[in-house]
């Protein structure tokens, strides 16, 4: 009598454990494999960023920056988005554009920009205009800019952009 009740619990205790893998596999790892795709998708998207800032940082010193200046006869107010009942704006008295001069199409681009810096202007004032007076931030107005110039110009040749004159009121 004693070994059948050992062998039920025995039976038993194995059921219980086939119950508990099968709930294990079908519960517990979707879901685990959702994290693991989760985690995969992130740390690609990282690497990706890591990588693009690598290849946007080509060697080029000061010496080799050209500069083209954009000045305004009087300075621009660009609205900004609006905040509650207030309005708000930023002030430029204009802009410089850096051009590396060791970039292959540097001379292309210079033509374009010679020739007009309507889209640039433009794209710093859209840019500008995206923000609110409480998260304006001139670094991130910069660092946008020049990611739209340069696909809008399809180069790396436009490397740095100096806002003249900066206010926000």
């Amino acid at each position: 009598m004693k070994k059948n009740i050992l062998t039920i619990i025995i039976m038993a205790s194995t059921i219980i454990n086939l119950v508990l893998s099968a709930v294990l596999v079908f519960s517990v790892m979707p879901a685990m494999n959702k994290t693991s795709n989760l985690v995969d998708k992130v740390s690609s998207v990282i690497d990706l960023e890591i990588d693009s800032k690598d290849d946007e940082s080509e060697d080029y010193t000061i010496a080799d920056l050209e500069r083209i200046d954009i000045t305004y006869d009087d300075k621009v107010n660009i609205n900004l988005q609006k905040e509650g009942d207030e309005m708000h704006y930023a002030v430029i008295g204009g802009m410089t554009v850096s051009l590396n001069k060791k970039a292959e199409d540097f001379e292309d681009i210079k033509k374009l920009l010679d020739e007009s810096t309507v889209y640039v202007e433009e794209i710093v004032q859209e840019v500008i205009g995206e923000y609110t007076m409480s998260n304006i931030d001139k670094t991130a107005i910069q660092q946008e800019s020049i990611k739209r110039i340069q696909e809008k110009y399809d180069t790396k040749c436009i490397v740095e952009i100096a806002l003249k004159n900066f206010l926000k009121a």
